[in-house]
C-alpha cells in the first residue's frame, strides 16, 4: 500500500501551501520564535499524535469482537459569509465506522475525512472504502454499509465496494434522513424560487441568511396558510401593498404542509424526541408513515386540478417510500424483532394488515433470516460469552455546553414540562391498533435456543422512552450469543445525521474549525477526536 492511501491524503500541493504561509507568519511572532511554537510546528505533532493513536485505532479494531458499519458522507459548505476564517477547502469525504462497544455504548469513528482533489474521478466512490478497509484492516469485521440515496452508488460500484470487505456477504443500507429531505424536496419542486421570500415578507417571520432546514420551511408554510385560511390578507388593508401566492400556489403550499406534516411527524420522533435512534425503533415508526402517506393517495378522489395536484404528489412520495422501504425491510424487521417490546409480535401484526399486498407472510422470511444471523453466533466459542465491559474515561464536557443549576425549582418545573409533553404515539393510527393485537390464532413451535427462549417471553409492557441497549446490557448473561446478534444488528445506523441536522435540504456542512486546515491536519483532528475515549 503506497503512503497516499494509508494517510488518506496526499500532501502535495497543501504542504506546499503551508510552509510558504507558516513561514510568513512565524518571523512577526518573537513569542512563537522563542518558544519554539509555530504553527509548523503544531501541525507537526497533530500528525505526529495521530500515527500514534492511529496504530492504537487499528490494535482495537483488530481484536474488537464485534461488527461495523461503513458509512459515506459527502459535507460541502455552503453560505460561505459565516466563515471567519480563510477557507481552504469546501467540501470533504467522511468515511466512518459505527459500532457499539463492549460498554454498549454508540460509537462513531471516522477513519477518513478527506477532499476529492486527489482521488481519480472514476474511483472517486469505492476509493475511501477501499483506503479504510486496507488502511485499518478491517475487511472481515464489516457487516453492512451505509450509502446516501442521492448519490451515484449503482449497482456495480456498490459490488466493487464489497469485494473489500470479507467473503462479500455485506448488506447495504440506505439513509432515512436522506429519504425524507428527498421526499420533502419533491413537494418543493413546482414552486417558484421567489415564494419563499414573499410569503416571508407576507407574515414577517424574520430575514434567513441561509437556506432553512426543511422543519423551520414546513412551520413557515404552515403558518402563512393558517393565516390564509382565516382570510387574514383580505381583512387587513396592512397586506395590499405585498405580493402574495395565487389560488394555484395556495393549493401547492397547503399540499406541501399536508404531506410534508406527515414526514415531518415521524421525523420528529425518530431525530427530536430520544436523542440517537438505535436501529429497533424505524420500523414501527416508518410503517406509520407508509400507512399515513397510503391514507392520503386513497382519500383524496376528486376530479378538480388541485385534486389531481394533491393525489399526484401523494402517489409520487408514496412511491419513493416504497423504493426505500422494500429495500430496507429485512434489515428493519430484524431490528424490531430484537426490541423486547415488540419481538415477532409487531411484524406478525403489519404482516396481517397486508400494507403492501403480499399474500404471503414477511414474517417468516424475518425469522429465517434471524435464526441463521443467530446460527453464525452460536457456532463460535467466543459468543458463548457475555460481553465484559471495559473502563473508559468519558471526555469532558465543555464548559459552554453544561447546564447551570438554577436550583430544584427550576428542575420541578422542567420535570414538569416534561410529563406534559404530548405523545405523539396516541394520534398513529396504526400503533394503537397493534397495541390491542393479540398475535397470531396458532402458536409458533420454539426449540431451546437462545432465540427461541427469548422470542417465547411475553413481551415487554410498552415504554416509549426505552433503551433497547440498556435491556441487553442487563441480559447478556442470559443471552449470551443473542446479545451479541442484538449489539450488531442495533449498531447499524439507520440516517447518518441525527437530531436538526437531520432536516437540512441540502447537503451538511463540514465544521468551520476544519476550513482552513490543509488536509492532512483536518484528517488528524477529525479522526483523532472521534476515537476519544476509548483511544487517548
Amino acid at each position: 500500500m503506497n503512503e497516499s492511501d494509508d494517510d488518506f491524503e496526499e500532501e502535495g500541493e497543501d504542504d506546499e501551501d503551508m510552509t510558504e504561509n507558516e513561514s510568513d507568519g512565524d518571523d512577526n511572532n518573537p513569542t512563537s520564535n522563542w518558544l519554539g511554537i509555530t504553527p509548523a510546528s503544531i501541525r507537526k505533532e497533530i500528525l505526529k499524535q495521530h500515527e500514534g493513536r492511529k496504530e492504537k485505532a487499528k490494535r482495537f479494531l483488530k481484536d474488537f469482537q464485534g461488527k461495523l458499519t461503513l458509512s459515506h458522507d459527502w459535507l460541502r459548505l455552503g453560505y460561505r459569509d459565516h466563515t471567519r476564517a480563510p477557507v481552504k477547502h469546501e467540501s470533504f469525504t467522511c468515511l466512518a465506522a459505527h459500532f457499539i462497544d463492549d460498554n454498549w455504548k454508540v460509537r462513531k469513528w471516522i477513519l477518513g475525512y478527506t477532499t476529492r482533489v486527489s482521488v481519480p474521478l472514476e474511483d472517486v466512490y469505492t476509493y475511501h472504502f477501499r483506503t479504510a478497509v486496507e488502511s485499518f484492516e478491517i475487511g472481515s469485521k464489516v457487516s453492512s454499509i451505509m450509502l446516501p440515496n442521492d448519490e451515484d452508488f449503482d449497482e456495480k460500484t456498490v459490488d466493487a465496494i464489497k469485494k473489500y470487505m470479507g467473503d462479500g456477504s455485506v448488506s447495504v443500507v440506505y439513509c432515512c434522513a436522506d429519504l425524507f429531505r428527498l421526499m420533502v424536496d419533491d413537494l418543493y419542486s413546482r414552486f417558484r424560487w421567489s415564494l419563499y421570500e414573499e410569503l416571508r415578507m407576507l407574515v414577517s417571520w424574520g430575514r434567513c441568511f441561509s437556506t432553512p432546514n426543511w422543519n423551520v420551511t414546513l412551520y413557515h408554510y404552515q403558518l402563512a396558510l393558517d393565516m390564509h385560511k382565516e382570510d387574514a390578507f383580505s381583512k387587513d388593508e396592512i397586506y395590499d401593498e405585498y405580493d402574495k401566492p395565487s389560488d394555484e400556489e395556495w393549493v401547492q403550499i397547503e399540499t406541501f404542509c399536508k404531506l410534508g406534516g406527515c414526514v415531518y411527524k415521524v421525523a420528529k420522533e425518530l431525530f427530536e424526541e430520544g436523542g440517537y435512534s438505535t436501529s429497533n425503533v424505524y420500523f414501527h415508526l416508518l410503517a406509520e408513515l407508509k400507512v399515513m402517506l397510503k391514507k392520503e393517495v386513497d382519500g383524496a378522489g376528486g376530479e378538480s386540478e388541485s385534486d389531481g395536484y394533491f393525489v399526484g404528489k401523494a402517489k409520487r412520495m408514496l412511491e419513493m417510500f416504497d423504493k426505500y422501504w422494500n429495500g430496507m425491510f429485512l434489515v428493519l424487521a430484524a431490528a424490531c424483532v430484537l426490541d423486547p417490546r415488540f419481538k415477532l409480535k409487531y411484524v406478525e401484526f403489519y404482516c396481517s394488515k397486508k400494507i403492501d399486498g403480499d399474500e404471503g407472510s414477511k414474517a417468516e422470511t424475518v425469522l429465517d433470516y434471524l435464526r441463521s444471523l443467530y446460527a453464525g453466533y452460536a457456532a463460535s466459542d467466543i459468543c458463548q460469552k457475555p460481553i465484559c465491559s471495559v473502563a473508559t474515561v468519558e471526555p469532558e464536557e465543555d464548559e459552554d455546553d453544561e447546564d447551570e443549576d438554577y436550583g430544584d425549582d427550576d428542575e420541578a418545573e422542567e420535570d414538569k414540562e416534561e410529563k406534559e409533553k404530548p405523545d405523539a404515539y396516541k394520534d398513529f393510527v396504526l400503533f394503537q391498533e397493534f397495541l390491542k393485537f393479540e398475535g397470531s390464532s396458532s402458536p409458533r413451535e420454539f426449540g431451546e435456543s437462545e432465540l427461541d427462549a427469548y422470542l417465547k417471553e411475553p413481551i415487554i409492557e410498552w415504554n416509549k422512552d426505552f433503551k433497547a441497549l440498556e435491556w441487553w446490557k442487563e441480559k447478556s448473561q442470559t443471552y449470551p450469543a443473542l446479545s451479541r446478534v442484538a449489539r450488531d444488528v442495533l449498531s447499524i445506523p439507520i440516517s447518518r445525521a441525527t437530531s436538526y441536522d437531520a432536516y437540512v435540504t441540502e447537503k451538511r456542512e463540514p465544521p468551520e474549525s476544519v476550513l482552513s486546515m490543509d488536509a492532512k491536519a483536518a484528517n488528524a483532528v477529525m479522526c483523532g477526536r472521534s476515537w476519544l475515549p476509548l483511544i487517548k
